[in-house]
């Protein structure tokens, strides 16, 4: 995981927050997921906060819609869609942070009005066996 996260300039939280549409991004400067939901409706996570990711889809009469499903520490779970401005470049640098995050197209149903769901990433818990535990001739302390 990355550095922790630092508090964001002002300036920049009240630019972004005139966007009207949904869009969402990384700032590597402070360590923070943001995603603009609409005028003067943002929501910053930071990357210490996040338990778990998955992929999931809604399907409409159109086409399936990818969301990652970011589960956070005593918040509410934030949702981004395939569709919003940013998500490809987001997917790209979170993959650096949280390996596996970049095979989200696993959820795509192989049947159209098949719901899906794929976890992507999991923060270990401090008790958790890694695989070099589980290497021959180590010993467990």
């Amino acid at each position: 995981m990355g550095p922790k996260s630092t508090p964001r300039p002002l300036w920049t939280r009240l630019r972004e927050n005139l966007t009207w549409r949904p869009k969402v991004h990384f700032d590597r400067e402070s360590g923070v997921v943001v995603v603009h939901l609409g005028p003067f409706r943002t929501r910053e996570v930071r990357m210490e906060q996040i338990r778990r990711i998955e992929a999931g889809n809604r399907d409409n009469l159109a086409a399936d819609t990818v969301f990652l499903f970011f589960h956070i520490d005593r918040e509410p779970v934030l949702a981004v869609s395939e569709l919003d401005s940013g998500f490809t470049s987001l997917v790209e640098v979170m993959r650096e942070y949280f390996p596996g995050i970049e095979g989200w197209e696993g959820a795509v149903p192989p049947v159209r009005f098949q719901l899906t769901s794929l976890e992507l990433w999991k923060r270990p818990l401090l008790g958790d066996v890694t695989p070099e535990d589980d290497l021959p001739g180590t010993s467990q302390v």
